[in-house]
């Protein structure tokens, strides 16, 4: 009978120290980002089939020609992740190429990304690296009676890297990268091109972020400069005239990030 006291006593010690090793590190993730400062630029059909008419900001509004909101959630379980992110970018303080005389410009672009795949990581920590594929819906809203609807595919890269200092406080850094294309669009402009049809297209980002991690917690601040180029060229005909022209936006922010991981505050308690 002790014999058999024992080995429970040892299997239920096993139990207990092995669990950890075995634990599933998972749970939603948020992240909320503002950058009221910016450099913007815009390029939409010119006037009297003119090709591309490329804005830039006026004298003195280079840094505050553009601003951008960025929301996300997500889920990750293990080795996967996933995240439902929606972003809008304003520019504006624009003075067009063929009507500088006619008034400032501006324009809006969103839009909503879902991007799911494999994420690198060590149980218990916080630092990760996140190889993603993801789908994009995309809308450019501009002057001149320019609009476009957008959908397309994208691939990155996202890396979160904390670094101990003291105490529950890290330092951290963040970087992200993507690329991709649209396959499917819809433009509406009154510039009145016939035969419109789609030369190629690209989305493009990065953006890079330091800041402090409250790691009980896992609230972190970041300092964020992010970069983002949408852009859709055509092929058009204007009165029976070959045309090129282009729509999108070009723009740099700068401003803060929060990121929220939820549950791990008990798991990261529990490793350790």
């Amino acid at each position: 009978m002790d014999l058999m006291n024992s080995f429970r006593i040892f299997l239920t010690a096993l139990i207990l120290l092995s669990a950890p090793l075995f634990a599933i590190d998972r749970g939603p993730t948020a992240s909320l980002s503002y950058s009221p400062s910016g450099l913007g630029y815009l390029y939409t059909p010119g006037p009297e089939g003119n090709g591309t008419d490329s804005t830039k900001p006026e004298s003195g509004s280079g840094l505050t020609s553009a601003s951008r909101l960025y929301l996300s959630g997500g889920y990750y379980y293990d080795f996967l992740q996933g995240d439902l992110s929606y972003n809008r970018t304003k520019i504006s303080k624009q003075v067009s190429d063929f009507n500088s005389d006619d008034g400032l410009k501006s324009a809006t672009d969103s839009s909503l990304t879902l991007r799911g795949g494999y994420r690198f990581s060590i149980p218990g920590d916080t630092s990760y690296t996140w190889l993603f594929l993801g789908l994009k819906r995309y809308s450019y809203n501009s002057f001149g009676g320019t609009g476009v609807t957008a959908y397309g595919w994208l691939a990155g890269y996202s890396g979160f890297y904390s670094f101990g200092l003291s105490s529950n406080y890290e330092f951290v850094l963040a970087l992200d990268l993507y690329l991709g294309t649209y396959r499917f669009d819809d433009l509406s402009s009154g510039n009145n091109y016939a035969g419109v049809s789609k030369r190629y297209s690209v989305t493009s980002g990065a953006g890079i972020g330091a800041g402090v991690q409250y790691e009980p917690y896992n609230i972190t601040l970041l300092i964020k400069l992010s970069a983002e180029m949408n852009r859709i060229a055509y092929d058009a005909e204007y009165l029976g005239s070959s045309r090129k022209f282009s729509t999108g936006s070009l723009s740099g922010c700068i401003g803060f990030e929060v990121r929220y991981t939820i549950p791990s505050e008990s798991y990261n308690e529990k490793i350790k």
